[in-house]
């Protein structure tokens, strides 16, 4: 098992640096749930349960505890990657090797005990490696299952990632945060509990997707109805809207 060994100031500047990247990859970062996520930070530590499909998943979690909600993140890695990329043990990441039984046990182990106070935020991807967003069954291993349980003050929270390419050039990150689940001791259970409300979360997701025509897209007060609030949305450049007109116009 490799340990981390977080550094503040080097999480701070790769923070600018993803921060950086976000705006220049994507048109909008839509986020649902980060006021009660901010809340419940300032109480309990967080275990953090997702999907996997995308490189930007990792990075979306360096952008919430830096950006959206400061905490001291940390991250379950394959061991074996963790070395290829040594640099982020100072961002957080530590390895396991889960192929190995006892370095695994060891892993959940050490896991477990980060989970000790409020402001501190772990994750797990208990699909264990990137899969398609639409692939059914979500197929959850029971690892974060088994620190839930040996963490009984942490608040489990879903969380579901899908990007989107849409009208525009550039593609969305939507993010669905959910709310903390209820504990469930057994640890069959408690992966389908987990697997089932990341599922929920993508339900939402694809729920405000299919909103978005005409007027069902916001809501009385100009926000999405489903609860999705815009962290970063660049505009379309001015020039590039008029030409496209333009175009349009001379083409009828």
């Amino acid at each position: 098992m490799i340990a981390a060994r977080p550094s503040r100031w080097l999480k701070a500047w790769f923070g600018r640096v993803v921060a950086g990247r976000v705006r220049a990859t994507f048109g909008a970062l839509r986020v649902r749930g980060l006021d009660e996520l901010q809340a419940l930070v300032a109480l309990q530590p967080v275990l953090f349960v997702s999907n996997h499909t995308s490189w930007w998943d990792p990075m979306f979690l360096i952008y919430l505890s830096t950006r959206l909600v400061p905490l001291d993140g940390y991250a379950l890695m394959d061991a074996r990657n963790l070395r290829r990329r040594a640099f982020l043990g100072r961002l957080g990441g530590f390895g396991v090797d889960l192929d190995d039984p006892a370095d695994r046990s060891a892993g959940l182990a050490y896991t477990a005990g980060l989970l000790d106070r409020p402001r501190r935020g772990v994750w797990i991807f208990p699909q264990g490696r990137e899969r398609p967003c639409d692939e059914r069954p979500l197929d959850f291993k029971p690892g974060a299952a088994v620190v839930a349980g040996r963490a009984p003050g942490c608040a489990v929270v879903p969380v579901a990632f899908r990007y989107e390419f849409g009208s525009r050039e550039r593609p969305e990150m939507l993010v669905s945060i959910g709310r903390p689940l209820p504990r469930v001791d057994d640890v069959s259970a408690a992966v389908a509990a987990q697997e089932q409300a990341v599922l929920a979360e993508l339900e939402q997701i694809a729920a405000f997707v299919a909103s978005r025509t005409g007027s069902t897209a916001r809501g009385a007060d100009g926000g999405s109805p489903h609860g999705f609030a815009a962290v970063l949305e660049r505009r379309e450049p001015w020039l590039g809207r008029l030409l496209e007109r333009l175009l349009a116009w001379l083409t009828r």
